[in-house]
């Protein structure tokens, strides 16, 4: 009977220990949730283009949505899976989170994005520990999705009554080293009203009663069988239901449609400085060569650098719209000398940016040249902007004729600046162009 009675007393003290040290345990996790929902936080997801379920496995969830917009107003969407559950998954979460918001909100593209990313959980991640990534772009004002995907599910771009498999193509983040990660994208045409809708593996790893799994097959008769692509989510979760799966892992799905290009606002940045040292009366110019056509991208830089002029923080997102369709235009058809009328449908993007990259990795001579000059103009002051490259040019006359029509998929990069800075005049020979914005006194 003491035995017994021995017994019970230290059942009960390590009952009463283990509660204890359970408790704790939640309050940590509770606290590092905290922070991590403030870093990782949902961003645009509530926008009303963009729908999406997330089934945490565990407290916290190793699946990682996050969305934002780039300065010109683009949408950039990122799924992404690490391994495992909880704690663990987190701690990798955050760092991408990080790069993410950062990266997008300066007007950096998905292939220097994709490069920090890499590298950071490259660096911090132990061996065994990886991370499955989709992210992409989705322009309403080029009227194109990019799309990066290592390691996830097939995502599916709805289009025109076809749908298009968004498959993996490359390693997951944070397995190889920097020279020989590869950031290639894939670019196809996405006019308003097209969805494109990504998964985790935890639904296709959805596991039924009698040990099967959900599947592709499933999945894609759930889509076939879809009439109304608002509701596709929604009916997707019914099928998990219906197919009686128990999860064993986490389960999220995302679905953003493409809109008619909006008027661009005012910035989200926000400036601590009171705007009175802003410089007023300055210029500069860049030329930016072969080497460096190649892998860097001048825009954030140069966005950055015009920041700093109080009065042109308002007309941030043009700007850059502006500048990037100018520098877009002089690398691709002036240095490269593409033809845009190849942007004719899918297989005709995919043509144009696998030239694209062929002629930009075989690139020995060439330049673009950006010239900014800032000068006061009464109370306020004006910024002209000129964009030159070493090409053949284009015929001027013939394409200022052109009505200023944003539907076509090809040979819009002129009227789209045409449109955003009615100021905007080209060179006769068509190998410059010339913006001016202006702005009046300052309250």
């Amino acid at each position: 009977m003491e035995r017994l009675w021995r017994l019970q007393q230290t059942v009960l003290q390590q009952r009463d220990l283990i509660a204890e040290h359970s408790d704790y345990l939640l309050n940590e996790q509770r606290v590092a949730k905290a922070v991590f929902d403030r870093v990782a936080h949902s961003g645009c997801l509530d926008a009303p283009n963009i729908r999406y379920l997330q089934s945490p496995y565990a407290l916290f969830n190793g699946d990682l949505l996050l969305a934002a917009y780039t300065p010109s107003g683009d949408t950039h969407l990122l799924l992404a899976d690490f391994t495992g559950h909880g704690l663990p998954a987190a701690i990798g979460a955050m760092p991408l989170a990080e790069v993410f918001y950062s990266m997008t909100a300066k007007g950096y593209g998905l292939a220097e994005i994709l490069r920090e990313m890499n590298a950071k959980l490259k660096r911090i991640l132990p061996v065994d520990m990886f991370c499955c990534a989709a992210l992409l772009c989705v322009s309403a004002q080029r009227r194109c999705v990019e799309v990066w995907n290592g390691g996830m599910p097939d995502g599916y771009l709805q289009s025109g009554g076809q749908r298009t498999a968004l498959t993996s193509q490359h390693l997951p983040l944070g397995v190889l080293r920097a020279d020989v990660f590869d950031h290639a994208t894939q670019v196809l045409p996405m006019v308003p009203g097209d969805q494109v809708f990504l998964l985790s593996d935890g639904v296709i790893d959805t596991c039924g009663p009698d040990q099967q799994l959900f599947g592709v097959e499933r999945l894609e008769q759930v889509l076939d069988a879809n009439r109304h692509p608002l509701q596709l989510i929604a009916e997707v979760e019914q099928a998990l239901r219906d197919f009686q799966g128990r999860a064993r892992d986490d389960v999220s799905m995302v679905q953003i449609t493409s809109q008619m290009p909006q008027l661009l606002g005012v910035p989200a940045t926000l400036y601590t400085d009171s705007g009175l040292c802003s410089p007023l009366d300055w210029s500069a110019s860049f030329e930016f060569r072969a080497a460096s056509l190649q892998q860097f991208n001048p825009l954030p830089y140069l966005l950055q650098l015009l920041m700093e002029v109080h009065g042109l923080r308002s007309q941030g997102p043009v700007i850059h719209a502006v500048l990037g369709e100018l520098y877009s235009n002089a690398l691709e058809h002036g240095v490269l000398g593409l033809d845009s009328r190849l942007k004719r449908g899918n297989e005709g993007y995919a043509r144009y940016y696998q030239q694209r990259k062929e002629r930009l990795a075989a690139l020995h001579d060439g330049y673009v040249r950006v010239s900014l000059q800032v000068e006061r103009a009464g109370e306020g002051g004006r910024l002209i902007v000129r964009v030159e490259d070493s090409g053949e040019g284009f015929d001027v006359a013939r394409v200022m004729a052109r009505p200023l029509d944003l539907d076509r998929l090809s040979g819009r990069g002129v009227s789209l600046v045409r449109q955003l800075c009615p100021a905007a005049s080209w060179g006769p020979d068509g190998r410059s162009a010339t913006v001016e914005f202006s702005w009046g006194a300052l309250a």
